[in-house]
């Protein structure tokens, strides 16, 4: 008698024998044949990065950020493989009296120049608050600054921040604060701004903030009640701006930054208005942590003071539209220091 389940298993088990072995050849066929496929959705995402990363807008662009731009990389040296030392870095940071658009417009090259003639490679820093700047300084951060007159003073009195040299422009050192309205206002007086929007650059900025506050306490006024609203602009720049599209009703600006843009777009002109005007201050001072490293210090001085005799430096000066860098005298940062202490024994 035929065991049927054993003749069944014994049939199962022939099959099994008879089929094909995915054997060693077939293995490697299927992971080469992985390999491509995942290498082709790899080359996709790749791509799709790539496009992502092209369609990204640049730094430079970004308002009210803060912008670090090195200086182009290095060429391959020959014997590439080999340890080549890298050039030291010089490291500027701008305060942002203008916006960082304009800021990297005005100083890049300035920021190049300046590393080209020291061998060091550029590295252009901006943060969007003036007191980051004073900051990065004091706490060794970078190896000069641009700041303002105020922060200069509240700098030197806190760490010993030097000023090396300041910008001399039409023959002078000096600069005023400049309160403006538009043009259709009717306000003759910054006292007509009362309960008004005020724009400012920063709150430690000395002709954006503290002249006209310190005008409306000398006023028997209190400058954190006065106004409707007080808006920090982040750059004086973007303060004209404010007054000419109607955010603002006024501001205090730097003249610096108000001639160049009416420089540029003679309409500002037409569209505002000055109704009130500072005595002068210093200049915004390029300015070195104390104990900053005394040759680097030197040479620095040495570059700042002599670039209008150089042809490049020439050029780099006239961009700026300084006429040149000159030590600044003691007594150049006195009318700030006198504000500086009114403001802050009534705070």
């Amino acid at each position: 008698m035929i065991d049927t389940n054993q003749q069944e298993r014994n049939q199962s088990t022939e099959a099994a024998g008879r089929r094909p072995s995915l054997g060693w050849l077939g293995m490697k066929g299927f992971v080469l044949f992985s390999a491509v496929c995942l290498g082709v959705v790899g080359v996709a995402l790749g791509k799709v990065v790539e496009l992502i990363g092209r369609n990204r807008p640049p730094a430079r662009f970004l308002p009210r950020a803060h912008v670090e731009l090195d200086g182009p990389p290095r060429p391959a040296a020959e014997g590439a493989g080999q340890d080549v030392p890298a050039k030291p870095t010089l490291r500027v940071a701008v305060a942002p009296v203008l916006s960082p658009e304009r800021s990297l417009v005005k100083y890049e090259s300035f920021v190049h120049y300046l590393a080209g003639q020291l061998g060091r490679t550029p590295s252009f820093v901006l943060r969007p608050r003036y007191a980051e700047t004073s900051d990065m300084v004091r706490y060794g951060q970078c190896d000069m600054a641009i700041v303002c007159a105020y922060p200069f003073v509240r700098g030197e009195r806190d760490f010993g921040m030097e000023a090396l040299a300041v910008p001399q422009i039409r023959g002078a050192t000096t600069y005023h604060s400049l309160v403006l309205v538009p043009q259709s206002s009717p306000a003759a007086s910054l006292l007509d701004l009362r309960g008004k929007r005020f724009a400012s650059a920063d709150i430690i900025s000395n002709s954006g903030w503290l002249f006209p506050a310190v005008w409306l306490r000398q006023h028997g006024e209190d400058p954190d009640r006065f106004f409707g609203a007080h808006i920090i602009s982040g750059s004086h720049d973007r303060s004209v701006e404010a007054v000419v599209n109607g955010t603002a009703d006024g501001t205090a600006v730097v003249s610096l930054v108000y001639d160049q843009m009416a420089a540029e777009d003679p309409s500002i002109l037409e569209k505002t208005k000055v109704i009130l005007k500072s005595p002068p201050f210093g200049n915004p001072p390029i300015v070195v942590h104390p104990r900053l490293n005394g040759k680097l210090k030197e040479q620095l001085l040495s570059v700042l003071l002599n670039m209008h005799n150089e042809p490049e430096g020439q050029k780099v000066l006239a961009a700026l539209r300084y006429e040149r860098f000159v030590a600044p005298e003691p007594a150049l940062f006195d009318s700030a220091r006198e504000m500086a202490k009114d403001w802050e024994a009534r705070k």
